[in-house]
């Protein structure tokens, strides 16, 4: 007898509909698309719906600071996140890739170095809050720091795997190149992770329109439409289609 796992709410308004409930409780999931597609979005509505309803929430950044992607969270949605982070019910962390000072010989050596960091200061940072769900925005630096695709296949499944250990959800971004019809940068984390959402602009008239795409989810009877969504002064909303 299969047991029924507990699903948790995405924070997006009429998604979860499209996907037998929401996400699953200890899974990860990618959010993957191009730039401006709405990635950090999507991951701030996830962190603070949850951080809402009583469900601590740590957000890493690789790629841009704390105080950008919390301005363009006021800018959009009007959201102070100071209230939140004062209760430690959301943390925010930066978390810089590597620049050599010199030359290393052993480069394996280094990237070894810089997950295992990686994966130490996210779990510090998880038990610090109690987090139940986990943002990393985004993964797609770390695929391109390293360059041979083994290491950085064995790399990310060590990161996914030490996340399903600490049992909290997560959610990671991804960056699709303009020309590439990749799900990711390097074409390997979206075969690692239990779900895959894609993000897109689509033409329509003269205009561009962003639309959703859930392109897996084990064990789920999940919708395989194009779905647009708007994003509002009072969240994210996917569209329903007539």
């Amino acid at each position: 007898m299969v047991m029924e796992r507990t699903r948790i709410s995405t924070g997006i308004y009429g998604l979860d509909e499209k996907m037998q409930g929401g996400l699953f409780k200890g899974s990860v999931n990618l959010i993957t698309g191009k730039t401006g597609t709405g990635k950090s979005a999507f991951c701030s509505s996830f962190l603070r719906h949850g951080a809402l309803i009583g469900e601590s929430g740590l957000y890493v950044t690789t790629e841009q600071r704390e105080e950008d992607i919390k301005g363009d969270l006021y800018a959009m949605f009007g959201w102070d996140m100071k209230p939140l982070e004062e209760k430690n019910t959301i943390k925010f962390m930066t978390i810089q890739p590597i620049f050599p000072s010199k030359e290393i010989q052993d480069m394996n050596k280094l990237v070894r170095i810089y997950i295992a960091d990686i994966t130490e200061r996210i779990t510090r940072a998880i038990k610090e809050v109690e987090a139940k769900r986990v943002v990393i925005d985004s993964v797609s630096i770390i695929e391109m720091f390293i360059k041979d695709k083994y290491i950085s296949r064995v790399a990310i499944m060590q990161l996914v795997e030490r996340l399903k250990k600490l049992e909290v959800t997560a959610v990671l971004t991804g960056t699709i190149q303009e020309t590439s019809e990749a799900l990711s940068g390097g074409g390997i984390v979206e075969y690692l992770v239990d779900s895959v959402i894609k993000l897109d602009f689509v033409p329509v008239a003269e205009e561009y329109k962003r639309t959703l795409t859930i392109r897996k989810m084990r064990r789920t009877d999940h919708s395989t439409l194009i779905h647009p969504f708007e994003i509002t002064k009072a969240g994210i909303r996917v569209i329903e289609i007539k």
